[in-house]
């Protein structure tokens, strides 16, 4: 699921940022496009200072409506999420148990943009794209984070990181908070430096919780993967970018450790969950590649795969209990919001959809763990539920769900019997 890569800034994270204290100012005003592009010209040397680079070209700035932003939203949809994907991920999530039954999963992620989408940057025109029912209070912070996806991308190339990813979600998922993560940590040390000059009144961005979007109650009632998809690139790329400790902003931006990030993004959210894992090299640990065999074909006659993808320590989470999260809590910059013991230890997986000419539907999750410790450990926290088969050797779990039957657990055996063990876990 493509969130982080719309280039947006959830506005409930400005919350999170600032935290205003007072009342709510009177009202939010539009800006028209003179304003928006005189505020951008103001605050793109604050970004360049901060940022440690310069800017190759301006940034056009245009004002658009929300039936623009649709649009816009719509044409990134259709470039990096073909609709085929779109409906795997769909009957694969509900089946699963990321999802629940009836889940629309498209106007899902197109309701949470609209309700907190002030604006955004397109790689594709090199342009500055704001709501014109932004709240003013917050158009500094807002234009600062997005400015910074401008000045990244004219020395990264954003969409070309994101092409790369095209067909890993994990790999994406670690590109995602690397980009959000450095509009992010631009964001707060901009914040800072603004509320010192005495540029900004925190008193007036309290007006963006009596918005829709800063009560957010399309987020607050979205599953908990949609919730994650969009916000944690945000939350947890910025405490990954300052190597997984937040008091490392009070030194400055490290303008090195961006540059490697985006030359060599890491390769999964368990590398954004736990920083070193990416950062010292004696504890890096890139994920297993789990390539499995068009699996169904052990469902008999009739039946193919139709959709694949990746789950990663972050949604694995999901299923073995992570506590909901409260997204306006000081713990969802950290990974304990996000993941759970049971999740902890990681190591690849691979989900496949198989289809049948009578359009019944069998999901399998192949995972792979550090230790066969670890697997016991995420065998033993999934919940039961009807229609799920569970089976464990060594490193290695399978889940098989759906419309199975008694070939279940001859489907889980043959995958299990083509997933290689590590050479630890093969003499254990």
């Amino acid at each position: 699921m493509p969130a982080g890569r719309f280039l947006i800034l959830p506005l409930m994270t400005l919350l999170l940022a600032a935290k205003p204290p007072g009342k709510p100012a009177a009202g939010v005003s539009s800006m028209t496009a003179e304003e928006a592009s005189a505020m951008a010209r103001e605050i793109m040397p604050k970004v360049e200072e901060i940022r440690g680079l310069k800017f190759k070209q301006d940034v056009p700035v245009r004002v658009v409506d929300d039936v623009q932003a649709r649009a816009h939203f719509q044409s990134r949809i259709e470039k990096f999420w073909p609709e085929s994907q779109i409906r795997a991920e769909q009957t694969a999530y509900i089946q699963l148990g990321l999802l629940p039954a009836g889940a629309e999963l498209k106007g899902s992620l197109f309701a949470l943009l609209e309700e907190q989408a002030a604006g955004f940057y397109d790689p594709d025109s090199d342009t500055f794209f704001v709501l014109g029912d932004m709240p003013r209070s917050s158009a500094p912070l807002l234009m600062a984070h997005e400015l910074t996806h401008a000045l990244d991308d004219q020395h990264y190339g954003i969409d070309a990181l994101i092409e790369k990813t095209r067909a890993d979600e994990e790999r994406a998922a670690g590109v995602s908070a690397v980009v959000e993560g450095s509009g992010m940590l631009v964001m707060t040390l901009f914040l800072s430096k603004e509320m010192l000059a005495g540029n900004l009144d925190l008193a007036a961005i309290a007006e963006l919780g009596q918005s829709e979007a800063g009560r957010g109650d399309a987020l607050k009632a979205a599953p908990p993967l949609l919730q994650r998809g969009l916000l944690s690139p945000y939350l947890l790329g910025q405490t990954f970018l300052l190597r997984g400790d937040l008091s490392n902003i009070s030194s400055g931006l490290r303008a090195a450790d961006l540059d490697r990030a985006f030359r060599d993004p890491p390769l999964s959210s368990e590398q954004i969950l736990h920083p070193e894992k990416y950062w010292d090299d004696t504890k890096r640990d890139p994920p297993r590649p789990v390539e499995l065999p068009d699996p169904c074909a052990a469902l008999g006659a009739g039946w193919s795969r139709t959709g694949q993808g990746d789950l990663g320590e972050m949604n694995i989470a999901i299923l073995t209990g992570s506590v909901p999260l409260d997204l306006l809590s000081p713990e969802a910059t950290g990974p304990g919001a996000w993941t759970n013991e049971a999740a902890a230890g990681w190591g690849g997986d691979q989900w496949s959809l198989c289809g049948s000419a009578g359009g019944r539907h069998v999901t399998l999750l192949a995972t792979l763990w550090d230790t066969p410790e670890d697997a016991a450990q995420f065998e033993s926290a999934l919940a039961p539920a009807a229609g799920r088969l569970v089976i464990r050797r060594r490193d290695a779990v399978v889940l098989v769900a759906g419309d199975a039957g008694d070939r279940a657990g001859s489907l889980a055996t043959s995958v299990l019997d083509s997933l290689a063990p590590s050479p630890s876990a093969s003499t254990r």
